[in-house]
């Protein structure tokens, strides 16, 4: 049990996945939201800002600036 539902499992495990492509790639957001299952970029950055704080492209940003 993880205290979690299986919605929740999958949308943090969606956001890790998303998290190492930001990382270590260039793709494009929209990109990045296909790859993780979400097909629209849109709703895509909703769940990526409500679980870090910022839209994808800004964490991405703010991500390589502290590297």
């Amino acid at each position: 049990r993880t205290g979690r539902t299986v919605q929740e499992w999958i949308v943090e495990r969606r956001m890790a996945e998303a998290r190492s492509l930001l990382l270590g790639t260039d793709l494009a957001v929209q990109e990045v939201a296909a790859r993780v299952g979400i097909a629209d970029p849109g709703y895509f950055t909703r769940v990526f800002r409500h679980a870090h704080g910022d839209s994808p492209r800004t964490w991405r940003a703010k991500q390589v600036r502290t590297a």
